[in-house]
């Protein structure tokens, strides 16, 4: 009996219940269109530039990761470009750039905080004497250096 009063309501008031059922289907696939689009906009936050070379005869193997903290999209991606065409510059090939959502852990060292542009600087493949140099590169940007494994 409880069944067949509860059909009977369902199929009485159908359209109103068709209404509600469209809204939440509305207003999951909006839900869904906005993850989609906010995960798109969050995607490219860092570029890893990765490169094999010699300049001025010294090889080098790079593998340097820049992460936007703060800058428009072109903007960051001009920077990456730029960064990758430093090295041709000197006479060596273009670095490869890859575009991640953020930069690699664990990281040899880091620089965070610059005021001098809106990145963070992240350093793998580097020898360890190279560290003095990373720091100091740092700290003329203003940042904040974190050491992390050589």
């Amino acid at each position: 009996m409880k069944t067949t009063v509860l059909v009977l309501l369902c199929l009485s008031t159908q359209q109103p219940y068709m209404r509600l059922i469209m809204r939440i289907q509305m207003s999951t696939l909006s839900m869904i269109g906005v993850l989609f689009f906010c995960n798109l906009a969050h995607a490219n936050k860092a570029c890893l530039l990765e490169g094999k070379g010699t300049m001025m005869g010294i090889k080098l193997d790079i593998k340097d990761c820049v992460q936007n903290a703060g800058l428009s999209e072109a903007n960051f991606k001009a920077q990456c470009e730029g960064m990758s065409q430093a090295a041709v510059a000197m006479g060596g090939p273009a670095a490869k750039i890859t575009y991640l959502a953020s930069c690699p852990v664990p990281f040899q060292a880091k620089c965070d905080n610059t005021k001098t542009a809106k990145t963070i600087y992240f350093y793998y493949k580097r020898a360890a004497d190279e560290a003095a140099s990373l720091q100091s590169s740092c700290e003329l940007m203003k940042g904040t250096y974190t050491k992390g494994t050589f």
